[in-house]
């Protein structure tokens, strides 16, 4: 069984260098060190190297994670992403963030909640908000929950309004009150309506060419009539267009 020749601190850090058999294995953590009562003369058996060294890792990791989490709040999902990106082993990293999650440093509710809520604020429909909560790593349950609280008095229509009165530029145009309001996620009903409202009806709505807009519409978006994404990027590109909301309909329905 190997033994314990040394123990040396380490540049005033809370970290102890462990020399087993008269040469240098790892640096611990002064804590683990002190927890697993290791000492000089002492005899350990493989598994317990094995286990100390898995301690360390996992110890390393969440220093790592706490670090982490310090320069950016992160869920548990990116957090993990992260830890990978620096060769951190699965099962390392399964530990670590449990570990953070009972020291608290790890939220995914909370974080995706706020998140949620400043997606709203900044004129995210859930669409979109929902989107980008599944890109940061959140589990859908938590994102499901932050969605279900951040939008429970959604008004889309309002929303939609405030958000145009505050972005002139964006309102100067029907077609580009509607492709800007698509783009954060609000649903062709609602954004048409909307961005209708700024031009008054449909009147002096120019004549649009139905055949050649097809044409485009299936080079453009072949899979609009199948994928619900590009379906609603079919549909703004038909508004902007001048299409009306009947033609554009017959537009995606010759598409399935």
């Amino acid at each position: 069984m190997p033994e314990i020749t040394r123990l040396a601190a380490k540049d005033g850090r809370p970290v102890v260098r462990v020399h087993l058999d008269g040469a240098y294995w790892a640096t611990l953590p002064l804590g683990l060190v002190a927890d697993a009562g290791l000492a000089v003369g002492q005899r350990l058996t493989d598994a317990e190297v094995a286990a100390l060294d898995q301690r360390g890792a996992v110890a390393d990791a969440v220093s790592y994670g706490l670090r982490s989490l310090d320069f950016r709040m992160a869920s548990s999902g990116a957090l993990a992403d992260r830890m990978r990106r620096k060769g951190i082993d699965e099962p390392v990293i399964a530990a670590a963030l449990s570990r953070l999650v009972e020291m608290g440093a790890l939220d995914d509710r909370a974080l995706a909640a706020t998140r949620a809520r400043r997606l709203r604020d900044g004129g995210y429909a859930p669409y979109v908000a929902r989107q980008r909560l599944d890109r940061q790593g959140f589990a859908k349950p938590d994102v499901a929950a932050a969605l279900d609280t951040a939008y429970a008095d959604f008004d889309p229509d309002a929303a939609a309004r405030t958000l145009l009165a505050a972005r002139p530029s964006s309102a100067a145009t029907r077609s580009r009150a509607y492709a800007f309001l698509a783009r954060r996620g609000f649903g062709p009903d609602v954004a048409r309506r909307v961005a209708s409202e700024l031009a008054g009806d449909d009147a002096g709505r120019r004549e649009v060419d139905v055949v050649e807009l097809e044409r485009q519409v299936r080079r453009r978006y072949p899979a609009a009539g199948t994928d619900a994404g590009a379906a609603r990027r079919a549909q703004a590109f038909c508004a902007r267009r001048g299409a009306s909301p009947t033609q554009t309909r017959a537009i995606i329905a010759a598409l399935r």
